[in-house]
């Protein structure tokens, strides 16, 4: 048996999913606070969302490619989460945040974020990415439903999330419960 720091392996990876949860509620409760920006709490979530999401290894060209996440259309989120993700990583891979608009840069990302004023091209990003292992993120009525995969939305003044684990699944990508008994599961 190996031991880790003097703990089994087993303990410590109760111990780091313990870890991890503790972050995550820590994002659910700046949700809830009235004082923070609403792009700011969606790039923590996006940020934390990635702890809870598996993506294939065919995802990455290579060991050291970086952990792309997109950024569709004018949002105050693309800001936001450059600072959430300054000097951290993705299981040793560097994370890169960018704007994208064709459908190469979309296809090269391992999360999309669909502003807003984006939605109405839903139709055809889900066609340009079709089963690529890219998880898609929206702030748009309906968004899960018409086959995105995560979407905001605001309910009580506090940014809430449903998933669509369907269309998850037909890219490739393994949702954790953990992560889908926190949200509004939908369906198309």
């Amino acid at each position: 048996m190996a031991v880790v720091s003097g703990q089994s392996g087993a303990k410590s990876r109760v111990r780091n999913c313990a870890i991890a949860l503790f972050a995550f509620a820590n994002v659910l409760a700046m949700a809830l606070a009235q004082n923070y920006k609403e792009a700011e709490v969606k790039a923590a979530f996006l940020y934390h969302f990635t702890g809870y999401i598996e993506w294939p290894a065919s995802a990455f060209e290579s060991n050291s490619s970086p952990f792309v996440i997109g950024v569709l259309g004018k949002s105050e989120v693309h800001s936001s989460l450059q600072s959430v993700v300054r000097g951290k990583n993705w299981h040793g891979r560097a994370f890169v945040v960018k704007r994208v608009d064709t459908a190469k840069e979309m296809r090269e990302c391992h999360v999309l974020f669909v502003a807003g004023a984006e939605a109405k091209r839903l139709p055809q990003i889900l066609e340009i990415l079709d089963d690529a292992p890219v998880l898609t993120v929206g702030e748009s009525e309906g968004f899960a439903q018409k086959g995105g995969m995560i979407n905001f939305f605001i309910e009580q003044n506090r940014v809430r999330f449903e998933i669509n684990p369907d269309a998850a699944k037909r890219a490739h990508l393994t949702i954790s419960s953990k992560l889908l008994n926190l949200a509004r599961v939908v369906r198309q």
